[in-house]
């Protein structure tokens, strides 16, 4: 469900890095040394190869298996079918985004917990034209900050769908960085957030 991010991407890299993953990054003609306290550039936005829709969207704690409470859809055949939702109208349409790789991420279990599933990330940083329209969408989904876990039991809670080319997902984390220009997303398998991570990418 949706989590806020750590302190900064920076520690998310960590922690993959930590499991012994290579991550792919983006090369340049020259590099400029750092000052005190100056963060590295974001990568270039560009024309997606498909626009994506952002859209808060509200979900139930519990749902019996194939079917939905009253007031509730279930989402279509797709990116995550058999998810039960309602939607609220908090959406936003991104048409241009730089989007990394997908890489791996074990969320760390809340103490006392079993391990957390692993979640399969990758980062959409959009132009800064954009980010106010982003921030006023994610400031509205509701639930704990990652990586604790699950949603506390509820009646409903808040989550990110995107949709994409006629298919919709819904996330089981995002976070925000960098003023609201870079969003991570985070998906509960490689195939799901392969896929997502493909319609999005231009073609290099």
């Amino acid at each position: 469900m949706p989590f806020r991010p750590p302190p900064r991407l920076a520690s998310v890299l960590a922690s993959v890095l930590a499991a012994g993953l290579m991550l792919t990054v983006a090369s340049c003609s020259h590099l400029t040394p750092l000052g005190p306290g100056a963060a590295p550039a974001l990568p270039q936005p560009h024309h997606l190869r498909s626009p994506f829709v952002l859209q808060v969207m509200r979900v139930p704690s519990a749902a019996p298996v194939g079917s939905c409470p009253a007031g509730y859809l279930m989402l279509p055949g797709g990116g995550s079918p058999g998810t039960c939702y309602r939607t609220t109208g908090t959406q936003v349409m991104i048409t241009s985004a730089a989007v990394s790789p997908v890489s791996q991420f074990q969320p760390p279990p809340p103490p006392g917990q079993q391990a957390a599933p692993v979640q399969y990330v990758f980062t959409i940083t959009v132009p800064a034209a954009d980010a106010p329209a982003l921030t006023a969408v994610t400031t509205t989904v509701t639930g704990p900050s990652r990586p604790q876990g699950p949603p506390t039991a509820s009646p409903a809670t808040s989550t990110l769908f995107i949709s994409v080319a006629g298919r919709t997902w819904a996330l089981v984390g995002w976070g925000t960085q960098d003023a609201g220009r870079q969003l991570e997303v985070a998906l509960p398998s490689r195939n799901q957030a392969l896929q997502l991570q493909r319609l999005l990418a231009a073609p290099g």
